[in-house]
C-alpha cells in the first residue's frame, strides 16, 4: 500500500489508472481506423466511363472510330471540370450495369434515365437532361395512339429501357411489342415494314432518324410523354455509379452544377440540338 494514502484512496488511484488506459486505447483504435479510411479513400486522377455509342446525336462512332456526340462532349467537359483524366469505352447498352458493378469502369454516361428499377443496382448523380418520349410512323399512316389505335400493331422499342417498360405497361395487352439491344434498329424495322411504330427519346429520333436519309417517310404521332406524368419513363438522365461510391458522386454533382453556372451546358446543347433539355 502506497504511504500516506488510505485503503479507498489506493482503490480510487487503480480504477482511474484503469479508466486512463481504457480511454487511450480506445483514442489509439479510433486514431488508427480514421488513419486506415484516410488510406483507403480513392484519390480520382482517372475516370473510366462507358456509353452505348447507338444512340446519335448523344452518343456514335465517328469514321475515325472516335466517340462523339453532344453526352461525349458533356463527359470530357465534366473530366475536365473535376481535373481528372477521363476515359471513356463503348461495350453496348447490356454491359452497362453488369459492368459497371463489376469494376470494369467507374460510371455510365448513355442517356441513362433514373428509375427504381435501376436505384436498386447502382446510383446516379444530379440530372444533367431530361427526356421526352413519342411514337413514331410512316407518314400518312394515321395512327391514333389508344388502346383502340394500337391494338394488333407491331412496336418496336429498345430492350432493357424505361420506353420499353412504358409501352408494356400502357398497350402490351394490345399491341405486339419486340425490343432490339441497340438503339438504332428499331428503325431499320421500321424502314422494311416489319413494325408499325417504334417509341422513344424525340430528340434522340429526330435528330438519328428523322433528320437523316430513309427518315422522310416517318414522322411523330400523338402526344408527348415524360417522367413527371408516367414515373416509368424516370426522373431524368444522369450519371450511373456504384452504390457507396459517395465521393465519386459529389465530384460529379459539383462538376454538372459548375458547368451549368458556367453556360457550358447551354453550349454544348445548342451544337447539337434546337431543343432546351434541361424541361
Amino acid at each position: 500500500m502506497q504511504q500516506g494514502l488510505s485503503h479507498t484512496a489506493v482503490s480510487t488511484v487503480a480504477t482511474l489508472n484503469k479508466a486512463s488506459k481504457k480511454l487511450a486505447t480506445g483514442l489509439l483504435a479510433l486514431t488508427a481506423a480514421m488513419a486506415m479510411s484516410a488510406s483507403h479513400a480513392k484519390e480520382w486522377k482517372e475516370i473510366r466511363i462507358a456509353t452505348d455509342a447507338t444512340y446519335p446525336p448523344f452518343e456514335s462512332v465517328a469514321p475515325d472510330g472516335s466517340l462523339v456526340g453532344f453526352e461525349m462532349d458533356y463527359a470530357r467537359a465534366l473530366c475536365e471540370e473535376m481535373k481528372v483524366k477521363c476515359v471513356i469505352s463503348n461495350p453496348g447498352w447490356d454491359a452497362l450495369i453488369p459492368g459497371l458493378n463489376a469494376r470494369k469502369f467507374d460510371a455510365v454516361m448513355a442517356s441513362m434515365n433514373i428509375t427504381d428499377d435501376r436505384l436498386k443496382a447502382v446510383d446516379f448523380s444530379d440530372v444533367y437532361y431530361r427526356m421526352k418520349n413519342q411514337f413514331v410512323a410512316a407518314s400518312g399512316s394515321n395512327i391514333e395512339i389508344s388502346k383502340d389505335g394500337l391494338k394488333g400493331k407491331n412496336i418496336v422499342v429498345q430492350t432493357g429501357t424505361p420506353q420499353e417498360n412504358f409501352v408494356r405497361e400502357q398497350f402490351g395487352d394490345v399491341a405486339h411489342i419486340s425490343g432490339y439491344v441497340k438503339a438504332d434498329e428499331p428503325f431499320l424495322d421500321l424502314q422494311s415494314g416489319r413494325a408499325d411504330l417504334t417509341f422513344g427519346n424525340k430528340v434522340q429520333i429526330d435528330e438519328g432518324f428523322l433528320k437523316k436519309p430513309g427518315g422522310e417517310k416517318f414522322g411523330f404521332v400523338g402526344p408527348v410523354y415524360d417522367g413527371r406524368d408516367y414515373p416509368v419513363l424516370g426522373r431524368g438522365v444522369a450519371v450511373a455509379m456504384r452504390k457507396n461510391e459517395a465521393e465519386l458522386k459529389a465530384m460529379f454533382n459539383t462538376a454538372i452544377q459548375s458547368l451549368k453556372e458556367k453556360g457550358i451546358t447551354k453550349q454544348l446543347q445548342a451544337k447539337y440540338f434546337d431543343y432546351d433539355l434541361s424541361e
